[in-house]
């Protein structure tokens, strides 16, 4: 590749990239979501214009960046969706990450080509433009690799949340509460984000004036959390067969916790076992370093011993 056609690749990248950030810092029109909220703000007049205080540099180019993303069909993974959706991760934020992390991938090889190229270092331009490729596909990529390990560790908290909630549930039972009263009340007690999405199932339930445990359903097929869609199976049970609720929610605490406690003893289990090869490393590591050690010096006195007594020979 010649010097021309590698200087018009990068300005041409440069170009693209001026544009993006161009339409990117350009003003958008309000969302109405965000208009009516800014209404409930005490001292705002509805004529008052609408500042984006809160539409900074970082929300501006995250849009920009999930546009760019849906223009190119990858924001559109139900996957994806669904871990964003269990993390409360908006989807600007994830694809500004992606973007940002691919920029850097691609800017540092050439911000190193053209170190060495001031230096005098005569460099070919095609292995800094293959490691810029290389490092800004990696850079794209890297955002989506925790999420899995996230998103099962978000589901955990929930479930631990879910356990102490039923707890709650079943003490307001006993005090002769109703079974609305009490899944309200016990979620009113507790925070967390896990007690503020139950919270907020049970509100959409009253201002729906759908029943509650319709709602927990959908909230545990949202969030992936099975044991919340049986809950709301058993409350549903109780709701309509008058089915005995206090005691099949104070088994259903029991089995959570039960299941708790074999997840933290086989993820403890987990990581004992993965802690063998880096301990049998060390060790083989230390053997090799005191063996060659003692090696050394038994070759080295052995040497000098055959050696002395032909030098003193006559």
């Amino acid at each position: 590749m010649n010097g021309p056609l590698f200087a018009a690749l990068i300005g041409a990248g440069l170009g693209a990239g001026c544009l993006l950030i161009i339409r990117g810092l350009r003003p958008r029109p309000v969302p109405l979501v965000v208009a009516i909220r800014a209404l409930d703000q005490p001292g705002r007049s509805v004529s008052t214009p609408l500042a984006p205080s809160h539409d900074d540099l970082r929300r501006r180019l995250g849009r920009s960046s999930a546009r760019v993303m849906a223009a190119f069909g990858l924001a559109e993974s139900g996957v994806l969706a669904e871990q964003l959706r269990v993390l409360d991760k908006p989807i600007e934020r994830h694809a500004y990450e992606k973007l940002l992390a691919a920029t850097a991938g691609f800017a540092l090889p050439m911000l190193a080509y053209a170190g060495l190229t001031a230096g005098g270092v005569s460099v070919s331009p095609v292995a800094p433009l293959i490691a810029a490729v290389v490092l800004a596909t990696g850079g794209f990529l890297y955002p989506d690799l925790p999420l899995a390990e996230q998103v099962e560790q978000r589901r955990q908290g929930f479930r631990h949340a879910l356990s102490s909630w039923l707890d709650l549930v079943t003490i307001i039972l006993a005090g002769g509460g109703g079974i609305e009263t009490a899944l309200t009340g016990a979620s009113n007690v507790g925070g967390g984000w896990a007690f503020d999405e139950i919270r907020l199932a049970l509100r959409r339930a009253e201002l729906t004036g759908r029943p509650p445990w319709d709602l927990l359903d959908e909230l545990g097929a949202t969030l992936g959390v099975v044991e919340l869609q049986e809950l709301a199976a058993s409350v549903r049970l109780a709701g309509g067969q008058g089915a005995k609720i206090r005691q099949s929610l104070a088994a259903k605490a029991d089995a959570l916790r039960a299941q708790q406690a074999a997840d933290i003893e086989t993820n403890a289990e987990t990581r004992t076992e993965k802690m063998i090869v880096p301990v049998t490393v060390m060790v083989l590591g230390l053997t090799l370093f005191i063996g060659f050690g003692a090696i050394d010096a038994i070759s080295t006195d052995g040497g000098a011993t055959t050696f002395t007594p032909a030098a003193v020979q006559p």
